[in-house]
This record gives C-alpha cells, structure tokens and sequence, in this order.
C-alpha cells in the first residue's frame, strides 16, 4: 500500500462516534476462548448490566442508541461539525424519521428490525473500533423498507497486519438464538450470491459517511472501483440477539454477586453457543472471509424492541 494511502486509512479513527464509556454504561462482556477448525471466527459474548434493582439494563441501554441515531443514520457532510441545541433536537428528529414505523408480522423478520441494526454499529464502533463509513439509512427512498445489502459498512486499519478491515453487518435478533445465527448465515450467504459486496463496494466510494476528501479518495483506491484491493480483508459482523434469562438469581445479596451469578450462568451457556455457531459455520460457503459473532441475550428481545420504540417516540 502507498504510504500516502496508508497514512490517510489510519485517519479512519477519527469517524467513530460510539464510545467505549457509553458502552461501559449498560453492557459488559465475558472472556471467553474457543477456536473453529478451517475458518477464522471470533465470538464475543457480551450482555447486559444489571441495574440497582438487579434487572438488566435494556432501557438505559434504548436511550443510548437513541442518542446516537443521528450520527447512525445522517453523514456527517449533511449537518454541521458542532451542533447547537436547536441543530441537535432538528437533525435528531431528520434522523427519527428515518426509522421505519411498520412492525414487521410476528415470526416472519428478527425482532429488533432496526434497533438491532444500530445496536451492531455501536458495537462495532465502541468495541471493534471500526467505523461506520455510510449512513444507509439516509440513503432510503422508503422509510417503511428495509435498507437493501448489508445492515451496515464498516471499514478500520488493522495497523499489526498492515490491512483495512472491511465489516458487513448482519443483525438478527430472535427468541431462538438458532433461528438468529440460521437467518444471519442465509443472508451472508444471498449478500455474496447476489453480488450485493460489489454493489457495497461502490456504494462506499459514492456516499462516503465523512468529509474529509484525502482521507474519501484513499478509500476508493483501497476498493478499487467496486472490487477488494489487495490491501482489503472482508469480515462479516453478526449480532445474534436472542432471549435467555438466568435460572433464579439468589435474591437479596449485593449487585456485585448477583452480577457474578448472572455471568457465571451465562458463562455456562457458552459451550451451547458455540457448537450451535461451529455448525453453521461448517455448512458456511464463505470460509475464506473472516467472522465476528456479538451474542448479546436479552430477557426478551421484543422488549428491547419496545423499549427503543419508545425512547424514539
């Protein structure tokens, strides 16, 4: 890679907006190893905090994606570098609008929709330090449609390996975490089927989320008008949310160890997700690209749906 290119990629940084202290706030994660034979795949087991009442955090945690949807849902090249309050509650309701208000029919599309879709970009921003490099939801014509392709482009420097790292998001978010990691996989597979990377590909080097125009033509030369460079590495993101409550916390203890019990329960459950992840990636014809798998259970996933449904409103 040049070095005038390689010196403008790592610039990338500077286009997150989700923060890890954010995150801090209501989520948390378990370190946890387990390797897959054949294919390069990282699990993250993330879930909720608990609150002080011990229940988990899914309404502080609504809240914190609303606050972020308009750096979610507008480019920065559409609004100003600092925002006065008036700009912020304008571009804050220009980028409501934008989420859709037609629920889809019970069993027939995840659950969350669209706050799962903005839950793996904050993610990918606070935890992977990868940046959302278009604003797709601006880019609809419908606000009662889904957004077409991926749910998500995300792109960062990976200084160690000397590669940019390109994210295509898949959120999936059932009361089955199987059903959520089957539809995730069936989407990565139709993403790639019906040539939607090319047309990603080219959609970055369109709408390019930021201004900085240095920064916009390294990125195109690192695509190469619609193909992966030689300095390029796809990687496909999946949030896998679905519901899981732990066996009866013991009541009446400190919310230090009832945090511990809840982590350690789920830790259990840490073989289970696994073997159900290594099947689908067995079956995957896709084992050459790289995989991130955010799990994140939650009591129910309809209310975390709910919750977000109302902090928009």
């Amino acid at each position: 890679m040049p070095t005038t290119v390689a010196s403008a990629i790592a610039q990338l940084a500077e286009l997150l907006s989700a923060s890890r202290q954010n995150y801090d706030a209501c989520l948390d994660h378990l370190d946890y190893q387990h390797t897959f034979s054949g294919v390069s795949a990282t699990t993250r087991l993330h879930h909720l905090k608990l609150d002080s009442n011990e229940q988990p955090k899914v309404a502080a945690l609504a809240k914190c994606l609303v606050n972020h949807a308009i750096d979610y849902a507008l480019s920065a090249r559409d609004r100003p570098e600092v925002l006065s309050n008036q700009d912020a509650m304008m571009y804050a309701q220009e980028a409501r609008k934008l989420f859709r208000v037609v629920a889809a029919p019970p069993g027939t599309a995840d659950l969350a929709g669209e706050a799962g879709e903005l839950l793996l970009y904050f993610l990918l921003e606070a935890v992977i330090q990868a940046p959302q490099v278009v604003a797709k939801m601006e880019l609809k014509t419908n606000t009662a449609l889904e957004v077409n392709g991926s749910d998500g482009i995300h792109m960062r420097w990976h200084p160690i390996d000397g590669v940019v790292d390109i994210y295509f998001g898949e959120s999936k978010m059932y009361a089955d975490v199987g059903t959520a990691l089957t539809r995730a996989f069936e989407s990565i597979e139709s993403f790639h089927a019906c040539g939607m990377r090319e047309h990603e590909y080219t959609m970055v080097t369109k709408h390019f989320k930021g201004v900085d125009d240095t920064l916009k033509q390294a990125v195109k030369e690192i695509l190469d008008s619609g193909k992966p460079g030689p300095d390029a590495r796809i990687n496909h993101a999946c949030l896998i949310g679905y519901n899981w409550s732990p066996d009866g916390l013991t009541p009446q203890q400190a919310l230090e160890a009832v945090q511990a019990e809840y982590r350690e329960q789920y830790r259990l459950q840490a073989p289970r997700l696994h073997r159900l992840l290594e099947t689908r990636l067995n079956n995957c014809q896709r084992k050459m690209y790289r995989f991130e798998e955010f799990f994140l259970p939650f009591v129910s996933v309809q209310a975390f749906r709910d919750a977000f449904d109302e902090c928009l409103r």
